[in-house]
């Protein structure tokens, strides 16, 4: 168990840092396009793959994302931290006030089967929150991008999430399947809803900062390096991120994992947690040892 001064990050202080916030912008934009030239140089051959543990597919591509992304930025930022999910978690970064979360390849399942849901993430994380953030869908030519108190763009055109309030009419990013299981939803989903899966959760949640959908609801755990990109990206085009009980969500803990996510336009917000909030009760109460 991590000591409690260990669990806290220092304060970062921005006066007597370095670099630039149009530096560190800069050179997000910049590693991010280039990770994705290395992810397509893999995309749609032969490759080598294995399976981190049952149904966790990842593959030599992933490893040659992630090592330019932590050589890269770990030499131009130093005394940055380091969290990706292909790289061995080091505790040193629960002391660091900035550090990279990275997914090299968001969708590895997709990407091997040639599809195109999938993309490179990459956030700078100051004070546990993300403050600059892209995701990277090469095959879709999407290059989502945001900065804090900046606003969001993809392909360098602003973005804002749709006005859609109803929930009967909503474009929903999940799995179809998982709506219509009326066992694990006390408070039953319309059945006009419309629901459409994909393999990334950051390109979920970042199609709805485009406002081709307009909501996402998943009650599976989800890592920061999943999601702090993704978080900034639909903040700052005007939704909400939190977890199935509505709180914010808080980066670079010492376990970096969100127990469920809730992502939409600020009118949807409501009216999906009018269900989410019964299911998990349901969940909690099936499932005494369930810690929330």
């Amino acid at each position: 168990m991590q000591s409690a001064a260990l669990n806290k990050p220092d304060q970062f202080n921005e006066d007597t840092c370095p670099w630039s916030r149009t530096e560190e912008a800069r050179l997000v934009k910049q590693v991010t396009r280039e990770a994705g030239r290395i992810a397509l140089s893999y995309f749609a051959r032969d490759i080598h793959k294995w399976e981190k543990s049952p149904d966790n597919p990842v593959s030599e591509a992933d490893m040659a994302v992630d090592t330019f992304l932590r050589t890269t930025l770990m030499q131009n930022r130093t005394g940055y931290g380091w969290l990706s999910e292909e790289t061995e978690d080091q505790p040193e970064r629960l002391r660091c006030g900035r550090l990279w979360i990275v997914d090299p390849i968001d969708g590895t399942r997709a990407f091997l089967a040639g599809g195109d849901d999938w993309g490179i993430s990459v956030a700078l994380v100051q004070d546990q929150k993300p403050i600059i953030a892209a995701f990277y869908a090469p095959v879709k030519d999407a290059f989502y991008f945001a900065e804090i108190g900046c606003g969001a763009t993809k392909n360098d055109t602003p973005l804002s999430v749709s006005k859609q309030h109803d929930l009967n009419v909503a474009r929903m990013m999940g799995d179809p399947t998982a709506f219509k299981a009326s066992k694990f939803w006390p408070v039953e989903w319309p059945a006009t809803m419309h629901a459409e899966q994909a393999n990334s959760i950051a390109l979920r949640i970042c199609q709805i900062a485009d406002s081709q959908f307009d909501c996402c609801v998943t009650l599976r755990p989800k890592n920061d390096w999943d999601v702090a990109a993704a978080d900034l990206i639909l903040r700052e085009a005007g939704g909400t991120l939190t977890t199935g009980d509505g709180n914010g969500l808080v980066f670079n803990r010492e376990e970096p994992l969100h127990k469920h996510i809730v992502a939409a336009n600020k009118p949807l917000i409501k009216p999906i947690m009018e269900r989410v909030t019964p299911a998990l009760e349901l969940w909690r109460a099936r499932n005494k040892s369930y810690d929330g």
